[in-house]
């Protein structure tokens, strides 16, 4: 679960005057109360989306729609990348916001171009993944739901290439860890988290 603990330089204001609390179409005003409730009902959209994957190509726009599927009834700006300047996290630096769109396009045309990792012996599959895991981390296209949305996406681009990806055995902290270091060009331990994690369908 992503909390709030980024720092946001935007163009317009995404949390309550004051606060940093996202705005949400549930009206909630206190931390620990909207945390609570975004995590029952995206866990309810998740387990929909488990049982019926979202239909696309694997592009960019199929990425941001399974984001809205998953945060719509929470927030307005579900499925839209983020406006503004920047967005950190941590010791991590995300895409500057005037060139998310361009860095996407550029990120999934090379995953098309790479037969969005169909037909791979699972070795070269996962260390694919593992890259493009990194590279959509880094590009971190929304204000709030990046991980659970990415997730998500490499769960459905597995099945569409024959694996089934499943982190529900995967220790939380060390899956961060990983996707930290993956973020900066280090794939190890993510390659290997993803070879416990990674079965043939």
């Amino acid at each position: 679960m992503e909390e709030y603990n980024y720092t946001y330089k935007g163009s317009e204001d995404y949390c309550y005057p004051g606060t940093s609390i996202l705005k949400n179409k549930l009206g909630l005003k206190e931390d620990s109360i909207l945390l609570k409730a975004e995590r029952e009902i995206t866990s309810i959209k998740l387990l929909m989306l488990y049982n019926m994957p979202v239909e696309g190509l694997f592009n960019f726009d199929h990425f941001c729609n399974i984001h809205k599927i998953i945060f719509e009834d929470i927030y307005e700006w579900a499925g839209k990348i983020r406006k503004g300047e920047f967005l950190t996290k941590g010791n991590s630096i995300f895409c500057r916001g005037q060139y998310l769109k361009e860095n996407a396009d550029k990120i999934f045309t090379q995953l098309k171009d790479e037969k969005i990792l169909q037909n791979l012996p699972k070795n070269n599959f996962i260390k694919r993944l593992a890259y493009y895991m990194g590279e959509v981390n880094a590009l971190h296209p929304f204000r709030e739901g990046n991980g659970r949305t990415s997730r998500e996406y490499f769960r459905q681009l597995s099945l569409n290439a024959n694996y089934i990806l499943d982190f529900s055995k995967t220790n939380k902290n060390e899956l961060l860890l990983a996707d930290i270091e993956a973020f900066n060009g280090s794939y190890e331990n993510l390659i290997k988290i993803l070879a416990k994690s990674i079965k043939i369908k």
